[in-house]
């Protein structure tokens, strides 16, 4: 599944394809480690800045992957 681009999406659909892509259950997961984000943080929290409709998903996930490096 591709994002979809913060142009073309709502809040909802963007927070839906971070949940479904890396199979998040935050809040609720206590830290389960399903989506693997760099540092432990749920996807839902890493990728906000996306879900906010601030930065696209590419470049967020750039970033973040390059952090962790």
């Amino acid at each position: 599944m591709i994002a979809p681009r913060i142009r073309f999406s709502t809040r909802e659909e963007r927070i839906a394809f971070v949940r479904e892509r890396f199979s998040c259950k935050a809040p609720a997961c206590g830290g389960c480690g399903s989506c693997k984000m760099p540092g432990g943080k749920p996807a839902i929290e890493a990728f906000a800045p996306y879900i906010d409709g601030k930065r696209e998903f590419a470049a967020v996930s750039s970033a973040l992957w390059q952090s962790a490096l």
